[in-house]
């Protein structure tokens, strides 16, 4: 019989009773859960006993092994509320899902380059295609026409509401975690609109170099641009406009994946 300790009073006990519990119903040992996390054991041990928050990437590594949805273990680690998930959840569910790539062909599945919208979307005149990136591509704001430009690049149907009636208006698939604390997770889909302001502290899209695409909250001061996380463990970066970097739009809506 699995020896049992009580982690009542942790910080991060429910989520740690949550994992533990989810692994002994599939008779894993720490050990073997540790190995196909890709974590080492003393650190499950910490997480399972409350101490230690597992981060957005390893509940999703806990999700697809143990086969439980990724929003409740989310929810139960505290990282967003259940108001918010609910409120975000998208109108597709996917499977678990591993690359960039893969998100991408799950997002679209079933949709023929913009002939079958989302559930929830009307198949009317005023739903359309944007394009869906996981790296926006240099030079992007300077085409006439994205969707036509990007004729090759799968597509995503939307109400033009949810686009911010925006033509220029683009998907984005999130890499990383530096914006958890505002609610934007790892392969979470952001619709990002050119043509609407970012103000001061709004969450936007912008490009280091001409290469690196990032989702940051911006601040504009004294002719520099500050590229701000949400999540305590990365730094802000200061930029100089327009060499190094360049803002592409504001994020106006975020849909939320689902394991």
């Amino acid at each position: 019989m699995p020896k049992v300790t009580s982690n009542e009073g942790k910080p991060y006990a429910e989520i740690g009773t949550l994992l533990r519990n989810l692994r002994l119903r599939r008779g894993l040992s720490q050990f073997e859960l540790a190995n196909a996390a890709g974590i080492n054991n003393s650190y499950l041990s910490r997480i399972e006993n409350g101490e230690r928050r597992p981060s957005p990437k390893i509940l999703k590594r806990f999700s697809e092994i143990l086969e439980h949805p990724y929003d409740d273990l989310v929810v139960k680690s505290g990282i967003l509320s259940e108001e918010f998930v609910r409120s975000t959840a998208p109108a597709i569910q996917q499977a678990p899902i591993d690359t960039t790539t893969e998100v991408l062909q799950k997002i679209i599945q079933n949709m023929q380059h913009g002939q079958m919208p989302l559930a929830g979307t009307q198949p009317a005149a005023t739903s359309r295609a944007v394009p869906v990136f996981d790296t926006v591509p240099a030079g992007l704001l300077k085409e006439a026409n994205v969707v036509e430009a990007y004729d090759d690049v799968e597509k995503l149907v939307l109400n033009e509401a949810e686009l911010g009636y925006d033509p220029k208006a683009f998907a984005l698939i999130v890499k990383g975690d530096s914006m958890v604390d505002a609610g934007i997770l790892d392969g979470d889909v952001l619709i990002i609109s050119p043509n609407t302001p970012v103000q001061n502290g709004q969450i936007g899209v912008a490009q280091i170099n001409r290469r690196t695409t990032t989702v940051k909250r911006i601040y504009v001061e004294n002719n520099v641009v500050i590229l701000h996380p949400a999540n305590s463990e990365y730094k802000p970066q200061v930029l100089a406009p327009p060499d190094e970097v360049e803002i592409l739009g504001k994020v106006i809506l975020v849909r939320r994946k689902m394991f």
